[in-house]
């Protein structure tokens, strides 16, 4: 073999063995080894992804407005102090009518008329029965059978007196019954001045239905109605008793309320607020003109100096009359931008496109 072939067969016996050393290192991991450390490096790089999409989401809401803008921004703010809330919850009302209760009235008039002239003739047949018996007691000059006449007598009106009495307490008992002993009562008084507003339409009657699942607290003397489901205006309106019967297939408990009437009518059907317990909520009452809607959530700004407003969610709060209820997020003294909140949000929005533009 000459020099030169044997120089080139230890080359190729070199390159061999190097090729040998690195295949062999490369293959000292399997396939599912390197899959795996594949699949770790992607996740990583999402979890940095996610990483700052959370950090970016936690950052406060807040917007600064540029000094030449403050003077022209026309932001007004109100100063938060805590308020007592008693929660609630809504039921259905109608108004009563209340002919039948005049009817009862008159019903009762006629049987107290009739137990009245059953009494005097008792009475009157008792003195005529007693005179006789003793004019033939004492002179003789009166038959017998005049005495048996007269006692007879006496004892019919003393049995129409007695059915003239019962036909009275049973009617009282049937109107007791119907409409409850509070309601009976006014009707059983003639001097009764809660029947008169009623009739002269100063009061209305209302029947309160509550949801099935509801029932009216023991304290509860007061609640609201309003029509139109419009709790900003609703009225009080004042318990009065239980409703035991109902015309109407209703499940629910029912009560008797009595309001003014102001523009009341027959019929009208209206939405009530009944307070659920004693015990008020302690929070912050924030009004319909702070509030902003963003991605379907309400929001408002507090003011956190002379040109920085921070946006606070108001999601765990309760919709009450004229805003939102929230025990939570805001402090006593914060202001809340009542006046150029919107232009706040527009503002805020602006600026973050700014910044992302910026980013790019």
């Amino acid at each position: 073999m000459s020099a030169s072939n044997k120089k080139w067969l230890w080359a190729l016996i070199i390159l061999t063995a190097l090729a040998v050393i690195f295949v062999g290192s490369f293959w000292d991991k399997s396939w599912n080894e390197r899959l795996e450390e594949l699949v770790s490096s992607h996740q990583q790089f999402e979890d940095d992804d996610d990483s700052e999409e959370e950090e970016n989401a936690n950052q406060p809401l807040i917007v600064t407005l540029a000094d030449e803008t403050i003077p022209y921004a026309g932001i007004d703010t109100l100063t938060l102090h805590k308020t007592l809330l008693f929660p609630e919850f809504k039921a259905y009302a109608e108004v009563v009518d209340i002919r039948e209760l005049i009817q009862w009235r008159a019903r009762l008039n006629q049987l107290r008329s009739a137990v009245t002239i059953a009494s005097v003739t008792e009475k009157a047949d008792r003195l005529e029965w007693e005179r006789l018996k003793k004019l033939a007691k004492g002179t003789g000059s009166v038959a017998s059978k005049n005495v048996i006449y007269a006692e007879t007598s006496w004892r019919e009106a003393k049995a129409n007196l007695d059915s003239a009495a019962f036909q009275l307490e049973d009617a009282k008992t049937e109107l007791i019954q119907s409409w409850g002993e509070s309601i009976a009562n006014w009707v059983m008084d003639k001097s009764s001045k809660e029947l008169e507003r009623l009739i002269n339409r100063h009061d209305t009657l209302l029947m309160v239905t509550l949801p099935i699942e509801s029932s009216l607290p023991a304290d509860v003397n007061v609640i609201r109605v309003s029509r139109a489901g419009d709790r900003a205006s609703a009225r009080k309106a004042y318990f009065v008793s239980p409703a035991y019967v109902s015309a109407k297939q209703i499940q629910g408990e029912t009560y008797y309320f009595r309001i003014a009437t102001g523009k009341l009518r027959l019929g009208m059907r209206l939405d009530a607020w009944i307070p659920e317990n004693s015990d008020p909520d302690s929070g912050f009452h924030i009004p319909d003109e702070a509030i902003v809607w963003y991605s379907g959530q309400p929001w408002a700004y507090i003011q956190l100096n002379e040109a920085s407003y921070k946006r606070i969610p108001l999601s765990e709060g309760k919709l009450v009359a004229g805003g939102i209820f929230t025990q939570s997020e805001f402090e006593e003294g914060n202001e809340v931008v009542i006046s150029g909140a919107q232009m706040l949000l527009s503002e805020e929005f602006r600026w973050q496109i700014h910044d992302e533009d910026d980013d790019d």
